[in-house]
């Protein structure tokens, strides 16, 4: 991404005061764009960030944070109108990650394409190039800050937390693994535990609402919102692969299998329309008898008539 981007820095004057503009001219560096994310980053994975984006308090701690790195005044505006740049480029990313054919590498955060298929879309559109088959610059702080699939508040997770964590339930008094063998009491499967949901609208000793639930134990997903994406996406390459697979069949016959079948001497008209039938209908064993020399593509034939009698 091109890093040089000029801005006017706005100089704050004391309460009361106009803001003026100066002539001194802001340079966006790939350091001070790094800085920038990795704060609101880290805002956001405390899962204190909002639907719309961030608040004016976070935009302005990284305000702060960058004026301390380059030594002079960094307004919210010029942070606001930045991040909305990196924004426009993680959903450009996201498109191109849906592009039939492309695989992620997780490790170098890299969307990548067969070099064919490279060359014809970079053709097309020559602005994708920076984003396809080279790793892609600050991609984890963008899906931090941008990715909709972030977990906000109590359920956010740190990026140093492992995945599979055990999920407790609070109740009254006490808490409830899900995970663990204790789950299967009759006190927890017929609904007496009281639960606390928090406050979201259902009663905190609700029923179970299966009279015959006692014989079932209650199940929760060991898999994490990024596990499943995953699998999703495991299950689309497999798909494509399969795809591909098909499309190395053989769909078409031979232009010349019919001559060649009608040419044939010695075989009844029948025969031949039978033998013509078949091959037609296996293509693969088609094209091999069109390599075939006169002599093998005869005792051929004769072998097609006499494991198939019921083709005449």
């Amino acid at each position: 991404m091109d890093e040089e981007v000029e801005e006017l820095v706005e100089e704050v004057p004391d309460v009361g005061g106009k803001t003026k503009k100066t002539g001194k001219v802001m340079t966006w560096t790939p350091p001070m764009s790094a800085c920038m994310l990795r704060c609101l980053a880290e805002i956001a994975k405390k899962g204190v960030k909002t639907d719309k984006g961030f608040k004016e308090v976070h935009i302005t701690k990284a305000a702060k944070t960058l004026t301390v790195l380059v030594g002079y005044a960094v307004t919210t505006t010029q942070v606001s109108n930045h991040l909305r740049k990196w924004k426009v480029r993680y959903q450009r990313i996201e498109k191109l990650r849906g592009l039939s054919g492309a695989l992620w590498d997780d490790d170098q955060k890299m969307i990548v394409l067969e070099e064919q298929h490279y060359l014809g879309h970079t053709q097309d559109t020559p602005k994708d190039a920076e984003f396809l088959n080279t790793p892609l610059v600050n991609f984890e702080y963008m899906e931090a800050c941008f990715a909709n699939k972030l977990a906000t508040g109590k359920f956010a997770m740190g990026s140093n937390e492992p995945f599979g964590k055990l999920i407790d339930v609070e109740c009254s008094g006490k808490t409830i693994d899900l995970e663990s063998g204790e789950t299967i009491g009759e006190e927890f499967v017929q609904g007496q535990a009281a639960f606390d949901f928090g406050g979201q609208g259902m009663d905190a000793t609700t029923p179970s609402p299966s009279s015959g639930s006692n014989k079932k134990r209650k199940r929760v997903s060991i898999l994490s919102d990024e596990d499943a994406v995953q699998v999703s996406n495991m299950s689309d390459a497999l798909r494509d692969v399969a795809s591909a697979i098909n499309n190395t069949c053989h769909a078409e016959t031979h232009p010349d299998l019919c001559k060649t079948v009608m040419d044939l001497v010695g075989f009844e008209m029948d025969q031949k329309l039978a033998v013509l039938d078949y091959l037609t209908e296996h293509k693969a064993q088609g094209l091999n008898f069109m390599k075939m020399e006169v002599a093998v593509r005869e005792a051929s034939f004769k072998r097609i008539i006499s494991k198939n009698p019921d083709l005449v």
